[in-house]
């Protein structure tokens, strides 16, 4: 993401543009947390909606998958 700070705004220093990436990444990063949150707290809703234990169950473990798969796109 610095090289492409730096061709869109060749007059910044090497420094503000490693600054302006960081910054990026981390509102990225938090927004994906914010997300991964959701599913979990609107989550815990449906799954007290459902009909028995094993469908509660599948449930909870289906919304820990889909946080997960909201965090771990960070990792690619």
């Amino acid at each position: 993401m610095k090289d492409w700070i730096k061709e869109l705004c060749p007059e910044i220093d090497d420094w503000q543009a490693e600054l302006i990436a960081e910054a990026a990444q981390d509102a990225v990063k938090a927004e994906r947390e914010a997300c991964a949150a959701i599913i979990l707290e609107r989550g815990v809703d449906l799954s007290g909606l459902a009909r028995d234990s094993m469908t509660q169950a599948f449930t909870e473990k289906l919304l820990m998958v889909c946080a997960h798969a909201i965090r771990a796109r960070g990792d690619e």
